[in-house]
């Protein structure tokens, strides 16, 4: 439900403010806290708007108790109760005026109440409200004490919470869940119209298959915990000034304006919280080369993971790990292997299928249709500008579009799936990856559904197969997976770099000396071959088990001659006894080269 919706909900949940604008309690009422909405006219005396402490003086001999009357702040009303579904997570819905009049609201967490209150005071303060500093810990104990009838249940993160979808200022299918965070929200809002968005954004996207399928991007995280992703990710890469960061500012539109947009400059923390603000939505971020190869490393999983690490609290037991669910756009002008590369780090293959590099080539950068702009710069700026001024309908208009469907049809599983099988993908690690892909298809094929978008139908799947083939491309593994392919490399740049000095024929008695001798060579009929010793193999493919190297090596044809049942075969160096050799063949190990 919307913000609206709850404060018509919760007016006159709160008892003290239904009191007569012109009555203070009685005696028999009295000592207790009262919140006045408008001034108080009593006595002929006109008494401030706000929270007040009604209490009684005792009387010294004969003489009558005194009334007290003290103001604490503008007006602050306790309207619910707030809870997890596992009872956890207490707190309490404040709805208070700021210094310009305007009504606002705060889910806070009980739990910042159990120092000295100062974050509390901070964010109310923050927010507007007025108050009397020498009377601060009476207000937290006003907030407090307050007993509401109106229970609502509290979520912490954003994203689904059951059948509701919660963003920090509305929830979507649910009128008892209430967004309650100690820390930064990311900055959800709306601007402009659904219309204005649709033609000067979406509409854009036809026959420009990037910009479709980072807005389907923006649909898809929606998407995770209704198909139980746990994550994914899409990195778009190429030089500058191609129109990345504008498909980028268009996909942040679907929920946000500009300051939704995060860069990488942040460590492996930092993009852990980030990512919990994000969750069920999408996390956009800017620039990778601004990342250090350390934190990249470090965060490449755990982002499209959904948990960051497990930590100890000052008394060594292990504190809640952080989960989320998101979808990771990026970009950058370099890889996020080569960012990691650049800093020593190794990128491993799970790293490489959970945000999938995607390179940008256009006719004109990251475009193919110009839609009447002379240059793809004019399409860049246009785009941004109306990314700009229009913002943050099409994500909330998804939702709900997706709660109907689930509610008509609920078998986004089956869907996945079809879709899935169209890429065509050879192998398990580029059925991950298509699986990402065909993700995007759908949320974008549900958003053409839903009218979201002007696209025709099949236009977001047609996009996602194009991207596809690019990252297929650019991955160059000829159908492996990457771990072989990136095997098939190393053995192939360690014959680059060292064939002529760790190397030496095998029949060449008159060879110099080799130090650090990695094996020997032969020349025969179909050309050289590099007989590898045990070490030298080794040292050619350090980080992995010998066994997967070896199957590596045997599964793209590279050892034409071993011992029956072995894959090394025995022979005599000049001069020598017989030792086992790892006979190779260079040229079969193009396809990971």
């Amino acid at each position: 439900m919307s913000e609206a919706e709850v404060i018509e909900l919760a007016q006159g949940l709160d008892v003290d403010a239904a009191k007569p604008a012109d009555a203070f309690p009685a005696e028999d009422d009295r000592p207790c806290w009262r919140c006045y909405d408008n001034a108080v006219k009593r006595d002929g005396k006109t008494w401030r708007a706000g929270v007040y402490w009604h209490g009684i003086k005792e009387a010294k001999g004969d003489d009558a108790a005194t009334l007290t009357d003290t103001w604490y702040c503008d007006p602050l009303h306790v309207e619910a109760l707030t809870a997890s579904q596992e009872d956890t997570e207490h707190g309490r819905l404040l709805r208070y005026r700021s210094a310009t009049g305007h009504w606002k609201r705060w889910a806070m967490p009980m739990h910042m109440l159990a120092g000295d209150g100062t974050e509390v005071l901070g964010v109310l303060l923050g927010e507007g409200l007025v108050l009397d500093r020498s009377r601060k810990a009476g207000i937290l104990d006003y907030i407090n004490t307050q007993r509401p009838r109106q229970r609502l249940k509290a979520a912490s993160t954003t994203g689904w919470h059951g059948a509701a979808f919660v963003l920090p200022d509305e929830v979507i299918g649910a009128d008892d869940i209430w967004y309650q965070a100690t820390e930064r929200t990311a900055p959800y809002g709306t601007a402009g119209t659904m219309d204005g968005w649709r033609d000067a954004v979406a509409a854009r996207a036809v026959g420009n298959p990037l910009l479709v399928l980072g807005l389907s991007a923006a649909f898809a995280g929606v998407l995770l915990e209704r198909l139980n992703i746990d994550g994914a990710g899409l990195h778009l890469f190429g030089d500058s000034s191609t129109g990345k960061t504008s498909i980028l500012a268009a996909s942040i539109s679907v929920w946000g304006g500009p300051a939704f947009r995060r860069t990488w400059r942040v460590t492996s923390n930092g993009l852990e919280g980030a990512a919990r603000m994000h969750t069920g939505t999408m996390l956009a971020l800017d620039e990778v080369g601004e990342c250090s190869p350390k934190d990249l490393y470090e965060s490449a999983y755990a982002l499209c993971n959904g948990h960051g690490k497990t930590r100890s609290n000052i008394r060594g037991e292990a504190r809640q790990v952080a989960r989320w669910r998101v979808f990771v756009l990026s970009t950058g002008e370099v890889t996020i292997t080569s960012r990691m590369a650049a800093g020593g780090f190794e990128a491993k293959a799970g790293q490489g299928l959970r945000l999938l590099d995607v390179p940008v080539t256009g006719a004109y950068g990251a475009w193919d249709d110009l839609h009447g702009f002379a240059t793809g710069a004019g399409l860049s700026d246009a785009i941004r500008d109306g990314a700009a001024q229009h913002y943050g309908h099409a994500g909330r208009a998804f939702v709900l579009a997706l709660i109907e469907a689930l509610a008509a049809d609920g078998d986004l599983s089956g869907r996945l799936a079809v879709l899935v099988g169209r890429f065509k993908a050879a192998g398990g690690q580029e059925t991950r990856a298509a699986r990402i892909f065909a993700l995007c298809a759908l949320a974008g094929e549900l958003a053409t559904q839903a009218g979201i978008v002007p696209w025709k139908p099949g236009q977001a799947a047609q996009a996602a197969l194009y991207c596809f083939g690019l990252w297929r491309d650019h991955r160059g593994t000829d159908g492996r997976n990457a771990e072989d392919a990136a095997i098939l490399r190393a053995v192939a740049d360690f014959i680059d770099k060292h064939g002529d000095s760790r190397f030496s024929g095998l029949d060449d008695h008159e060879a110099p000396m080799i130090r650090d001798r990695a094996g020997y060579w032969k020349d025969g009929r179909d050309g050289r071959l590099y007989l590898f010793t045990s070490g030298g193999l080794k040292d050619a493919i350090r980080g992995y088990d010998m066994g997967r190297v070896l199957d590596a090596l045997d599964g793209a044809g590279a050892i034409p001659e071993r011992d029956t049942g072995k894959r090394s075969k025995k022979a005599r160096a000049a001069g020598g006894r017989p030792v086992s050799l790892y006979h190779i063949d260079p040229e079969k190990l193009g396809g990971g080269r």
